[in-house]
């Protein structure tokens, strides 16, 4: 993809921008000159981090959005074009996390974990992005996945898994298929100080009720993560350069690096000669 996005001046939508990585973002498109439409399921968050950017001398509005809904989603875009008059950007960032061994997982918590996770992310895509494509002009979706987006190798996180490597596959498609009009990244962030092990609070009766996350995890995040206005930092600035894969912890090459030799080593073994002949007369459909 040739073009570029400008974010100042640029109109910006965050979902999940009420807390944690979506709040980083927020602050930091507003940082850079953009006005922004924060969107999420608690109002009330999303107003307090509009007051945060308005405070600082920018400009943001609150919207509250259940990204599971598409028709919410169709509401937040007709609020944005409405309060904006011209929207390039979208970072599809609202996310919940489930924890537990993984032949315990319930499919009501696939339900839930994907509705909002996968079903959420592509509701924004189709909806912004159908906008986008038919206005023409240079703009851009930065859906957040993790950097479990890249490997399955951590225990009694299945279902999260799951649905981030299903966010890669949807980011990688929508560039192959829309990289000429829209641009596309995914954000792939490690250890982040958020309120991600606490989204059970948020869960709906349809879908088990509220719970209690992973209180260790939620203090190690917290200890250890790293402050998300740095990453929302990092994110406008993947943007700005075009980039596909916005990484926040450089040691997650090791996830990229055992994968791609494990696929080689698997590969060689299985075809040491590189194929026969109808292998390479096969078109890659």
């Amino acid at each position: 993809m040739n073009h570029r996005v400008r974010v100042k001046d640029a109109g910006a939508v965050v979902t999940g921008g009420g807390s944690g990585i979506g709040r980083g973002i927020a602050l930091a498109l507003a940082h850079a000159g953009a006005t922004v439409v924060v969107a999420d399921v608690q109002l009330a968050a999303a107003q307090s981090v509009v007051d945060e950017i308005v405070e600082g001398g920018g400009h943001a509005y609150a919207f509250a959005c259940d990204v599971r809904e598409r028709q919410q989603f169709v509401a937040l875009a007709d609020f944005s074009w409405s309060k904006l008059k011209r929207v390039t950007l979208l970072f599809n960032n609202a996310g919940v996390a489930i924890l537990g061994p993984a032949l315990d997982a319930t499919e009501r918590d696939l339900r839930w974990s994907f509705e909002v996770n996968v079903f959420g992310m592509w509701n924004g895509c189709q909806v912004f992005g159908s906008r986008f494509a038919a206005h023409g002009e240079p703009a851009w979706i930065c859906n957040t996945g993790s950097h479990h987006s890249l490997a399955g190798t951590y225990k009694n996180l299945a279902v999260y898994i799951m649905t981030k490597h299903a966010v890669l596959g949807m980011a990688d498609a929508l560039r192959s298929e829309l990289g000429d009009r829209i641009g596309f990244s995914i954000l792939c962030p490690g250890a982040v100080s958020t309120n991600l092990w606490d989204s059970g609070r948020n869960r709906p009766d349809a879908h088990g009720g509220a719970f209690q996350g992973d209180v260790r995890r939620r203090d190690a995040s917290r200890t250890f993560g790293l402050d998300p206005i740095d990453v929302g930092a990092m994110v406008v600035a993947g943007v700005e350069s075009g980039d596909f894969y916005i990484f926040t912890h450089p040691q997650d090459i090791e996830l990229i690096d055992a994968r791609h030799r494990e696929q080689r080593d698997t590969m060689a073994r299985q075809w040491p000669t590189g194929g026969s002949e109808a292998h390479h007369r096969t078109p890659q459909l």
